[in-house]
């Protein structure tokens, strides 16, 4: 029986994946348009994704043009995609949407052009400029109100309106006061704002990677990744479940969206995890968590390992380096988690005649790892991650043809670069938005006094200031994406971390881990509410179990601040020692959840478990040594008894 005749049970074409996409992301249902018009929109998406790949290879442009490009084209197509409300026509554009194009357009081109003349007299506003400014502040709330929501459109119109209204704010929060004319001119002439660093971040790095992974969909090579492991791993027990862990993890890092991998992969594993027995919601949640720790993943990170890279000034390759084994230990708690469950089920894998042979699958398509390998490569040997990106394109197309069922023809290499264009609209359409925020926290001071308010709640005390990031990355994860809320914390956050003795780096991991929560985290969990739509499963119950599952993304800030060691910072015999406990932590918090060992635990056992892996998991050399004696306890025990029958076990598992 061939896979591709499995049932499926979420959304069968391309076009049900999008909307289901923009469904749990918050983006609104876009317009669909047919003849000239869609023509032509299509043509403008397929030379924007052109131009960044030409700019990205050759570097022609000024700094000014290339964030003005950007931005504008980004804008100008969200507002004749995206309707302005449920009312306005699904299938053309109003007079009114192509008012705010050609606005879109006028107030980009003026500031390219007369940037550097704003540059210079700076503090001195025309009328012209105060005009454009306004316009320019009014189209980025709108995109933003229109393609993912109102709640960021709220939080940067709320930005807005304290930068104004300063005054009337209490304590530490006061500020005397900007005026309409002083915060718009900040916000479209200088290099915090609109056309800022996260405009500069977007275009060179986080656009040009959605386009390297739509294109290495559109070859085909998206199947080849989910195909290998499923022929090598299907068999095994409860195989389908690690391989949504081990496709979900590679797809994730490229794709940068745990929603879009969770609807991608998720298609395809979750029914057949249901298959061999997985409860619904217990196929949703490990997908969920698969996916979401794609976020974690080297060496892309969804485009995460960049944006820490810019914001924190220390380079790509030193961000990734720290990050491999942290992202190991995510992934190998899950499969830990994926195969005790297993054990406790009494599952099996799938029947060999359904499986396709590894190595008829990895003739088929090993060459797809070529551009994968050789961008890791650019990248590790100090190549420029958007030469990287383009490269790595270029050699999808050229693997593609590889096999005649994938080759890439014009016309597919034109699909792909609009729908690349399109599918970074929903990111894309937030940078105004978040341009302003930061804006409004650089012109009044407010990552300071943040900074201030956050060690002022916490006491000083760092473990609650951690707890207190983690709420507020949570917050924020309801309403934007995780790339959104780390972009405004980074900011917000890390200063109050680093005063409280956090070196930089972990300050912004632990940001960055902690903003993947809301992924998991019920009430809301995007990712996890797309999984169970597609198990067909409670929505809640697959996000209370796929948080049980996510136990690294609660565990793993506190490691980062306390043992520094697991990023390879310190003496070396305090770095292995560290990460073997860490490891060991791991390995006991699993055994911990799934009531599982070398068998089934006892009361006593799992209650030992618990506290050996909380040893394990402290900053220390006392606790880790004591941690590790409990180890060896509980193995050298469990495997004396490990074929008697033992007592009753505490409840059930997840």
């Amino acid at each position: 029986m061939d896979k591709d005749h499995l049932e499926r049970q979420g959304p069968q074409t391309e076009q049900e994946m999008e909307k289901m996409i923009e469904q749990y992301e918050g983006a609104s249902a876009k317009r669909t348009f047919a003849g000239p018009l869609g023509k032509f929109i299509a043509f403008v998406a397929a030379l924007f994704t052109l131009f960044f790949l030409y700019q990205a290879a050759f570097g022609v442009i000024s700094p000014e043009a290339n964030r003005g490009i950007y931005v504008g084209i980004t804008i100008f197509l969200c507002l004749l995609i995206y309707p302005a409300s449920k009312k306005s026509p699904s299938d053309r554009i109003t007079i009114f949407d192509a008012f705010l194009g050609f606005l879109t357009l006028i107030t980009t081109g003026y500031f390219i052009f007369m940037y550097p003349q704003m540059a210079y007299r700076i503090g001195f506003v025309t009328t012209t400029d105060l005009i454009m400014a306004i316009i320019a502040v009014l189209l980025a709330l709108e995109t933003v109100r229109r393609v993912t929501g109102n709640v960021l459109f709220f939080i940067a119109l709320g930005f807005l309106l304290y930068g104004y209204f300063g005054n009337l704010f209490p304590g530490m929060l006061s500020h005397k006061g900007f005026s309409i004319t002083r915060i718009a001119s900040f916000m479209y002439a200088s290099l915090y704002g609109i056309y800022g660093a996260v405009a500069s971040i977007f275009a060179s790095f986080v656009f040009l990677f959605i386009t390297f992974g739509t294109f290495l969909e559109a070859s085909g090579a998206g199947r080849f990744f989910i195909d290998f492991p499923y022929s090598v791993l299907g068999r095994t027990r409860g195989g389908p479940a690690k391989v949504a862990v081990l496709a979900s993890g590679f797809m994730g890092s490229i794709n940068g969206s745990a929603t879009a991998n969770v609807v991608t992969t998720g298609t395809f594993t979750i029914p057949l995890m249901k298959r061999i027995g997985y409860k619904p919601h217990m196929a949703g949640a490990i997908e969920t968590v698969a996916s979401t720790g794609g976020m974690l993943m080297p060496p892309i990170m969804g485009a995460g390992a960049f944006i820490m890279s810019e914001f924190t000034g220390i380079a790509y390759w030193d961000i990734v380096k720290v990050s491999i084994i942290p992202a190991i230990l995510y992934y190998m708690y899950l499969y830990l988690m994926v195969e005790f469950q297993a054990l406790n089920l009494g599952l099996k894998g799938l029947p060999k005649s359904e499986l396709p042979n590894p190595m008829e699958v990895l003739k088929s398509g090993w060459y797809f790892i070529i551009p994968v390998v050789v961008i890791v490569y650019m990248l590790v040997a100090g190549y420029s991650p958007p030469m990287a990106a383009v490269i790595g394109v270029v050699l999808t197309i050229i693997c593609s043809w590889f096999n005649k069922e994938t080759r890439m023809y014009p016309k597919d290499i034109y699909n792909a670069l609009v729908k690349s264009a399109i599918a970074s609209l929903t990111v894309g359409a937030t940078v105004g938005a978040i341009g302003i925020i930061i804006g409004v926290v650089y012109l009044t001071g407010l990552g300071l006094k943040f900074s201030d308010i956050l060690l002022s709640l916490s006491g000083g005390f760092l473990p609650l200031a951690i707890v207190f990031v983690a709420i507020a990355s949570y917050a924020l994860g309801m309403g934007v994406t995780a790339t959104t809320s780390y972009i405004i914390l980074g900011v917000l956050a890390s200063p109050a971390l680093q005063e409280l003795g956090v070196a930089l780096l972990p300050a912004h991991l632990i940001i960055f881990w902690a903003t993947q929560i809301a992924n998991v985290n019920p009430p809301v969990c995007l990712a996890a509410f797309a999984a169970a739509a597609i198990a067909k499963a409670e929505p809640m119950k697959t996000g209370i179990t796929a948080m049980i599952f996510a136990q690294p993304l609660y565990i793993m800030p506190f490691v980062f601040a306390y043992a520094p060691a697991i990023l390879l910072v310190g003496d070396p015999a305090d770095i292995y020692r560290t990460i073997f406990s860490v490891t060991l932590g791991m390995i006991f918090a699993a055994c911990f959840f799934q009531n599982w060992m070398l068998r089934k635990l006892m009361l006593f056992e799992r209650l030992i478990v618990a506290v050996g892996a909380i040893f394990l998991l402290l900053a220390g050399s006392t606790t880790d040594y004591i941690g590790f004696i409990i180890a060896a306890a509980m193995f050298v025990f469990q495997l004396l008894t490990r074929n008697k029958k033992v007592g009753k076990t505490l409840g059930t598992t997840a």
